[in-house]
């Protein structure tokens, strides 16, 4: 019996394959962070984005758009099925609804920013591939479409070894988890060391400058604690810059989900499950949440009941505030 993937999903994997993004974003949209920084194409360690922090505020607007819209309606299909006029001038029309609709474009481009200027801080040198990077492919993967993801990442595999880079250093633990373990099955001599930027700054944490703050509790993402294996560094980077660490109940490998996974098929129960993780997180003693995933970051931020009083920041955010202006 032949499945049919439902329309969302399928928009966001032909999204990625024709404009190596899942919601058609330019290059230049994707890459609009690093206006100004001068950061060099070539390098032998290539500052990896995926556009991933970039592109979470056009998935809310497009999340609110679909819990409101039956997707079998005939209005959600009209709205998609403009798609095929609209893909002949570059555009699509559930990333038009989500600029309408986006807010904080301006907070999710500047983590990038704020990540660069951390590992600068930390002496690093680094380049980054503008407007050529492309998306990592890992929601193709994810979604079981694996002939589309064994000839995309050809494409991805050719903006890399442009920059010459021997080290990818991703801000999203979703791109490494699929750069280190998926790429070499598919690509041939897929050579290059995978690192995340919670690895590099807790190489170089002696030279964090403290921050002054409350406690803060860490939601673990599920890939860069499982997957990965990332967490006791978290907690040493954060010790290092003068920062006391409450533990909720499930933490580390034990980590609970915040359900980020089901945000765009299941929009509401997303909701219902983050807001259970910000209590179990408040639960711990502090009101100050971070964690060190794009998904999380955001799936959090929507499991938020109206008028609470938690912070929730990403680690880079955080890490902002001992950079020197």
């Amino acid at each position: 019996m032949e499945t049919k993937m439902p329309m969302v999903l399928d928009v966001i994997s032909e999204n990625i394959i024709k404009h190596g993004s899942p919601l058609a974003l330019k290059g230049s949209e994707v890459a609009s962070w690093a206006k100004g920084l001068n950061l060099p194409v070539k390098g032998e360690l290539l500052f990896y984005t995926g556009g991933e922090y970039q592109m979470l505020p056009f998935i809310d607007s497009l999340v609110k758009t679909i819990t409101h819209l039956d997707q079998g309606s005939k209005v959600f299909s009209m709205m998609m099925g403009a798609r095929n006029l609209l893909n002949k001038t570059g555009f699509s029309p559930e990333k038009m609804y989500a600029s309408v609709l986006a807010k904080d474009k301006d907070r999710y481009n500047s983590v990038c920013f704020k990540a660069a200027k951390v590992l600068k801080e930390l002496e690093y040198e680094f380049c980054y591939s503008g407007n050529d990077e492309l998306y990592s492919g890992a929601l193709l993967y994810e979604l079981g479409y694996l002939e589309d993801m064994e000839k995309y990442v050809q494409r991805v595999v050719e903006v890399i070894k442009k920059s010459g880079a021997k080290t990818i250093v991703c801000l999203s633990p979703h791109a490494a988890e699929v750069f280190k373990f998926i790429y070499p099955k598919m690509v041939k001599d897929f050579d290059f060391e995978i690192r995340t930027f919670v690895d590099l700054v807790w190489e170089r944490r002696e030279k964090l400058a403290k921050i002054q703050s409350k406690s803060v509790v860490i939601h673990d993402s599920c890939r860069l604690a499982r997957e990965l294996s990332i967490h006791q560094e978290l907690r040493d980077i954060l010790e290092s810059v003068g920062v006391e660490v409450k533990e909720a109940a499930m933490n580390r490998e034990w980590t609970s989900c915040c359900g980020g996974p089901i945000k765009i098929l299941f929009p509401e129960l997303s909701h219902v499950i983050g807001g259970r993780r910000v209590n179990e997180l408040k639960e711990s003693g502090s009101e100050h949440i971070l964690t060190s995933c794009p998904y999380c970051l955001s799936a959090l931020e929507g499991g938020l009941a109206k008028g609470d009083s938690a912070v929730i920041e990403d680690l880079i955010e955080f890490l902002y505030r001992g950079v020197k202006a």
